[in-house]
């Protein structure tokens, strides 16, 4: 007790600043969790939340070991440790997003919510049935419990409750962590990878415009930057949606190219190009990374142009928010100039198998395995996603 109250005495003589330096200097969450909890005046000084959550090196949510296991496994790189989590209310979903430290989980069934895995709070998101092309659904018509209109031509036909499940959302991603009540959820969605938002309260979805074929979108200080098939740039924010303003003329890539799109610690906007190849793991075959060709925005000649490096930063992408981090920030075993991935193709929207994980060493030019993390299945079931730890409910 003596000792408890020398410390805490000692605390108190010491700035706020000096003590939010501290905690700023504290780059995984666990030690500034410790640090805070140290004693109440460091518990009133510092916020559960550390200002500088956003830069910090994701942890892997990895596979189930057994589908009707309920806990799930993070891999926190900076600890190389696993932890594992009773999480019931992910049993059976799919994942279709990360970031904030929030996930987007999905059954199949218009219900849709977010998820923070390590609080469990959870955020309801507008159903299924309130997408711009879903005009019902009948949980008694089996196999065909959606009826939806085809982008385009404006044929009707239906889907089952499996292809929603595993087709329909292929990214959503967040202004703002959905605790602030004033967020902004943005989706990719359909055959045609259309974009949709709904804003904190809507009780729909709204289609962006105008319309689209997008490839990945992400966001930044409220802004979302969407990249369009051919490589055109929108960006829009609160203010904007739901209108989108282009400001990059396109520019083609092979078609083999899986697209994702990063911003830069620098602030510049790159384009990360992974080519997939068909490979033959077991009896099956499986669509791998083989190699990434990066682009960068040139935005005083208003140009793409082909890069080799990523210099100081790494990056981290798949159905998450794309992230880059700084190497001052990154772990012991984790390098800068490396492209860290994790699975987020579903071949044909049939199956999901995440096996498509890794490591592209930029200055080598070669994929390597992920370190801390080899899965010992051909196929692991859903795939990992990178999750920011966010401890606020």
């Amino acid at each position: 007790m003596e000792e408890a109250q020398l410390l805490e005495g000692q605390l108190l003589e010491l700035s706020e600043d000096l003590i939010h330096e501290m905690g700023k200097r504290l780059i995984n969450y666990a030690d500034y969790v410790r640090f805070r909890s140290t004693c109440k005046p460091l518990k009133s000084m510092l916020p559960k939340t550390p200002n500088h959550q956003l830069s910090q090196v994701p942890w892997l949510m990895l596979p189930r070991e057994n589908v009707s296991e309920t806990r799930i496994s993070f891999l926190n790189p900076l600890e190389n440790k696993k932890y594992s989590l009773d999480i019931p209310e992910l049993h059976g979903k799919l994942f279709r997003g990360s970031s904030h430290g929030w996930i987007l989980a999905v059954y199949g069934h218009p219900e849709l919510f977010l998820i923070n895995p390590f609080t469990r709070a959870q955020i309801q998101l507008p159903p299924l049935d309130t997408f711009p092309n879903v005009l019902r659904y009948d949980p008694d018509d089996e196999d065909e419990e959606y009826l939806i209109v085809r982008e385009r031509t404006q044929s009707i036909y239906s889907q089952s409750v499996d292809y929603f499940r595993k087709a329909y959302l292929h990214k959503v991603v967040l202004s703002s962590s959905p605790t602030s009540k004033e967020y902004i959820a943005m989706a990719i969605y359909g055959y045609f990878t259309y974009l949709a938002f709904c804003k904190s309260g809507d009780k729909k979805w709204t289609q962006v415009q105008p319309v689209q074929n997008y490839e990945d979108v992400i966001s930044h200080d409220g802004k979302f930057y969407a990249l369009a098939v051919g490589g055109s740039i929108w960006v829009g924010d609160a203010t904007s949606l739901p209108k989108m303003m282009r400001f990059e003329p396109s520019f083609r890539l092979q078609l083999e190219y899986k697209r994702s799109f990063v911003r830069m610690t620098s602030g510049e906007l790159v384009i990360v190009g992974r080519l997939l190849e068909w490979k033959r793991i077991g009896w099956k075959r499986y669509l791998i990374t083989t190699h990434c060709r990066l682009f960068k925005l040139d935005q005083r000649r208003l140009k793409w142009s082909k890069v080799i490096s990523i210099g100081d930063d790494a990056f981290f992408i798949g159905r998450n928010n794309s992230l880059s981090i700084s190497s001052q920030n990154l772990p012991s075993g984790w390098s800068k100039n490396c492209i860290y991935f994790s699975d987020d193709f579903t071949e044909g929207g049939l199956h999901e198998d995440g096996i498509d994980n890794g490591m592209y060493d930029l200055k080598n030019r070669r994929i390597e395995a992920m370190p801390g993390y080899v899965s010992d299945s051909v196929a692991v079931w859903p795939g990992p996603i990178w999750v920011v730890p966010n401890p606020c409910p």
